[in-house]
Formats: C-alpha cells, structure tokens, sequence
C-alpha cells in the first residue's frame, strides 16, 4: 500500500513540474545543452527539474533516490518526467558503491546527465559532500554548479532544506558556474573547496537576483 500511495503521489509531483515548466518564462541565460553532472543543493531539487525538463529537454537526466518512501516517491516523479533513478547504496556497503560507480561510468558514455545534490540527502544545509566529484570523475562528465530562481516561489523554511518550490507563470533563471572536470585518478579534496566555491557563487548571485 505504501508503495502505492508514493507512486502516486510522484505521479501528482510530476503533474506540477509539467505545468510549471509549461506555464514558465524562461529569461534565457545560455544554459549549457551538453551532457554534464548537474549540481545544486538540496532545496533546488523539485525548481532544477522544472528547469531541466522546460529548458535540457533532450537531455536523458537520471538522478538519485534514497531507499525510502521519499526515494520511492521521487522515482515515481522521476519516471513520470522521462528522466531515470539510481538507488543509493547504504551506509558502509561497499560493494554497492563501487556497482554505483560502474553504473555511473557507464550512464556517462551512455550520454546521459547525472543529477546530484552535494549536501543532500539530509544535508547539513549548503555544506558541500564528495559524491558529486565522484559521480563527475566516474562518469567522465564535467561537473557544471546550478541555481534555480523563479519569481514568485515558496520556500519552505521549517524543512532542513528551505526547499523552493516554483508557481506556475512564475519568470525562470538558471544560474550556471564554470564546469569543473575531475580528471581519473585526482584527488578530490582539493576540487571539494572549489565545488563548494562555485555552488556558494551561483546561489549568490541567485539569491541577490530575485
């Protein structure tokens, strides 16, 4: 019944990003085509699927789910948009990570987008993590940092998140940084503080260009 009840309710999330991305206005901003890693944080996640289904339309986009109601509920959402899932593996299951990394190797050559948000899935807020290095280095796609900002919109500030939800009609910007490619091999503490950088600059300059 659960399982239901989340399809469902995935389903209805998806009818919402479609209206919205129908009913948006877009203020074009050249927001790069090509396959890539796209990272945002965590509170962009439903706003950043409204702009990548209105403005990466061919783009093949597969993101993340945790193995929870919520997972199941964004992979119905996922689903419904045409866009793929990934499983995340547990705590310490290494095995699983590395099926993850090949996964995402192969999704990479595949010409696939990868979809990740660096401080979910419960955050801390706006704290950037190394998965999305990984994912970049792994599926041997350049990293590119994302804001989404729409006007008007809700946030909503009790969740840890201040998760933004867009209206429909609402004006569309997608703040985009400088790709950052992770080359096989490289360390990824010193790309960390730059990652981290750059989602602080894009969500700057979003927040200060409402």
């Amino acid at each position: 019944m659960s399982r239901f009840v989340a399809r469902l309710f995935g389903r209805g999330m998806a009818l919402y990003v479609r209206l919205v991305a129908a009913t948006c206005r877009p203020v074009e901003r050249g927001v790069t085509q090509d396959p890539a890693v796209l990272a945002f944080w965590h509170e962009y996640n439903l706003a950043a699927a409204t702009a990548a289904h209105r403005l990466r339309r061919h783009q093949h986009h597969v993101s993340f789910s945790t193995r929870t109601f919520r997972g199941e509920v964004m992979n119905a959402m996922l689903a419904a948009l045409d866009a793929g899932s990934v499983p995340l593996p547990g705590e310490g299951e290494r095995a699983e990570a590395a099926r993850l990394s090949r996964a995402m190797a192969r999704l990479g050559r595949q010409g696939a987008s990868v979809v990740v948000s660096p401080d979910g899935p419960v955050g801390p807020y706006r704290r950037a993590k190394p998965g999305a290095l990984i994912v970049a280095r792994e599926a041997g796609l350049p990293l590119l940092p994302w804001a989404v900002v729409g006007h008007p919109s809700i946030r909503l500030t009790r969740r840890w998140d201040r998760h933004v939800i867009l209206l429909p009609f609402c004006r569309l910007r997608v703040e985009e940084a400088e790709p950052i490619r992770v080359e096989p091999r490289e360390p990824l503490r010193p790309i960390l503080a730059r990652l981290q950088a750059s989602l602080d600059e894009v969500t700057a300059r979003a927040d200060g260009r409402r």
